[in-house]
């Protein structure tokens, strides 16, 4: 069994640089994934060297490649407690931890410690602020509220919650923004802006970006590309999702056709056609006829219930043209499996 304790050597005359090569064959057999083997190799230089940060640090490595964070989230708090190596490198690894174990109080208590003593360079501060963020979402007792935006605090929670914006996790993105909106930042509107403008962010994300521009009533002009559309627009100006004409003619015609026919069949039809217009906004039906668009939001919505239609039937009791049905089916299956996946969002701010 291998020693992986910690005791002074006693009367042990060591070659000259025996560490440095423990280290060295340690590091060899991670790169080999020989977890095992590479955990005795740095427990011996630690025993050799117990101030080593390269053979403490490597222990830990081991211990993440053998899966055993319990083991390694202690190995870290000691290399912090004790000053040992680059204290911010350490401290990420601590943290990214924690994160796994699902120990997310201790992560907010941890970082909100580091943030307050300002002592957190640069080059570390988004990763900290996202991971901060991240945490305080997922912890029940460390929400965000008011509070935060005191004098005390607020410098933090802006710089958290732009990491947030920025962040490359979806659920920490919409977190992030829906509490920007909730606790009503309007420090971060060059940030809310830029999300707006991103064609690599989801597009309801997007959306609901730029109806908290219009609830700010932002009026600088703001360049918004969806697929192969653009239009500049200022986002004081917009009329909110659903409350354009055409929405409203649309979900009518719905409604004159299933409300007492099919209940059902009406609310999903009135699904597909609300989470439509929130992944193309601010861009309107093309082509711009309500009635066609009501029909084929019908089709497609009938299909997906496994409901017989007679295509040409429904033309005619919509009163549209069978032509402008299809370019609209057509538009609506292209975005259909984005469209069913947001459907089934749980925010409810997306449901009709």
């Amino acid at each position: 069994m291998t020693n992986e304790h910690h005791h002074e050597p006693q009367n042990i005359i060591l070659f000259p640089g025996v560490v440095k090569r423990l280290v060295e064959e340690g590091m060899d057999e991670l790169k080999q994934k020989n977890g095992q083997k590479a955990l005795q190799l740095f427990s011996q230089a630690e025993t050799y060297e117990p101030t080593s940060a390269q053979a403490r640090f490597g222990v830990v490595l081991s211990l993440i490649e053998l899966n055993r964070q319990e083991e390694a989230v202690e190995k870290t708090k000691a290399l912090l407690n004790e000053g040992i190596g680059d204290y911010y490198e350490t401290l990420q690894v601590h943290v990214s931890l924690l994160v796994q174990l699902s120990r997310y109080e201790e992560v907010v208590h941890l970082l909100e410690t580091v943030l307050s003593e300002n002592r957190l360079p640069s080059e570390h501060a988004e990763t900290f602020y996202e991971l901060l963020h991240f945490s305080r979402q997922m912890s029940s007792s460390q929400a965000y509220d008011a509070s935060l935006l005191d004098e005390e605090h607020k410098k933090e929670t802006e710089l958290e919650l732009r990491a947030g914006l920025h962040a490359t996790n979806e659920p920490a993105k919409w977190k992030a923004l829906q509490t920007v909106k909730q606790l009503n930042v309007k420090a971060l509107l060059k940030d809310v802006r830029e999300l707006a403008a991103d064609e690599n962010a989801k597009a309801l994300m997007r959306t609901y970006a730029l109806v908290l521009l219009h609830d700010w009533n932002d009026r600088l002009p703001i360049v918004i590309k969806k697929e192969e559309r653009s239009m500049e627009v200022q986002p004081a100006e917009l009329p909110i999702p659903g409350e354009r004409d055409i929405d409203k003619a649309i979900r009518q015609a719905l409604e004159e056709q299933l409300e007492q026919e099919d209940p059902v069949l009406l609310q999903m039809a009135r699904q597909l056609h609300h989470t439509y217009l929130l992944i193309t906004y601010p861009f309107l039906p093309d082509p711009p006829n309500p009635k066609a668009w009501a029909c084929a939001f019908h089709l497609v919505a009938a299909e997906q219930l496994g409901l017989e239609t007679d295509e040409e039937d429904m033309v005619d009791c919509y009163g549209c043209k069978r032509f402008d049905v299809l370019c609209a089916s057509n538009e609506i299956e292209a975005l259909e499996k984005d469209i069913l996946l947001e459907a089934q969002d749980q925010n409810q701010w997306f449901h009709t």
